[in-house]
């Protein structure tokens, strides 16, 4: 009788235990203008696209330049100063790394992107005139937020959150996975990343970093790095600019905030490494406005981020510049 009753409480456990399988779900989709590409190991293959595009959507509200009802279109055009929660996460981050980087990196600079082509609308017949009077406007100190309103000391200055919001959705991603239960993913949105835990091969998760090439080549990687829990953003102006119409001069889509013009730098590329990928994005950009030795001396003072710096030597040649935590990370490198 007890072997019975030994046996019958063996089936019934196993009839009650519900067996969970982790298994490798990829979303793919569209947002701020870009490519998402979202992998995570999911229990019994648990699909979070509807978390994933509510979570877009959210953002796209608060802070895109182009839908015209957003918070950021709204105070732009100052019809309403309101902010939300996920706007002053970001001005916040945003103004720590203006103060960080002596206003390398400038969220105020929407006006002087929009002249140059570059932002949510271009102005017209460009002139020194037009550009001088556009970057009176230009400057993170103009900008504050009181009881969650934004306080301009000029009215004209205008918000552009594009080279952030992307890392910060990569963050806010990242943070509902965690919340859902998951610790093995990938989330990539417009080239901006965050990796944590191991892929579908229990691997740590492969990420390859381009060559500064305007064509993308079969042996297009500079570098190969494993990541885990870290957030990885890249710069570059090789494949994003301009061609004046009229006299032919190639831009980079890359502003300086002191000076209103396109940087002109001997940096081809650069990829940030850290645990924010909002602080990554943003600082990729900072980087690309203060220029090589400027870049090396803030991240020799910053030795929690890591970085790549590639960049053209004096015949013309790659140069690469890396802190030692990336060369821990590296599997590859083409030089």
């Amino acid at each position: 009788m007890r072997k019975i009753l030994y046996l019958l409480t063996l089936l019934l456990f196993s009839c009650g235990t519900k067996s969970t399988k982790e298994i490798l779900v990829s979303n793919y989709g569209y947002t701020q203008g870009t490519t998402y590409s979202i992998r995570y190991m999911s229990t019994d293959a648990i699909d979070y696209q509807s978390d994933i595009d509510s979570v877009l959507k959210a953002v796209d509200m608060s802070m895109s330049t182009y839908i015209e009802e957003s918070n950021i279109s709204k105070i732009n055009r100052n019809e309403s100063m309101q902010t939300d929660s996920l706007f002053v996460r970001v001005f916040e981050m945003a103004m720590q790394i203006a103060k960080e980087t002596h206003g390398g990196f400038d969220p105020t600079i929407a006006a002087a992107v929009n002249f140059w082509g570059f932002g949510f609308e271009e102005i017209q017949n460009k002139n020194d005139a037009k550009l001088k009077q556009i970057m009176k406007s230009v400057g993170y100190q103009k900008l504050a937020i009181i009881d969650s309103l934004i306080v301009k000391e000029n009215p004209n200055t205008q918000i552009d959150f594009n080279a952030i919001a992307q890392g910060f959705t990569v963050d806010l991603v990242s943070e509902h996975l965690q919340k859902k239960g998951l610790n093995n993913y990938m989330i990539e949105i417009g080239g901006e990343l965050k990796c944590k835990g191991l892929n579908a091969d229990s691997e740590l998760w492969r990420i390859g970093i381009d060559k500064p090439s305007e064509i993308i080549q079969e042996d297009r990687f500079q570098a190969i790095i494993e990541v885990d829990n870290k957030s990885v953003a890249s710069s570059g102006n090789y494949r994003k600019f301009k061609i004046d119409a009229e006299t032919g001069m190639a831009y980079a889509h890359t502003i300086n905030p002191k000076t209103g013009n396109p940087v002109q730098t001997n940096l081809l590329g650069i990829t940030i490494i850290t645990e924010s990928c909002m602080k990554a994005d943003a600082l990729a950009t900072a980087c690309m406005v203060m220029g090589l030795e400027e870049s090396k001396i803030y991240l020799g003072n910053h030795k929690e981020i890591d970085a790549l710096l590639i960049y053209s030597g004096p015949k013309g040649e790659w140069l690469n510049f890396q802190t030692e935590g990336f060369k821990k990370m590296s599997i590859y490198s083409s030089n």
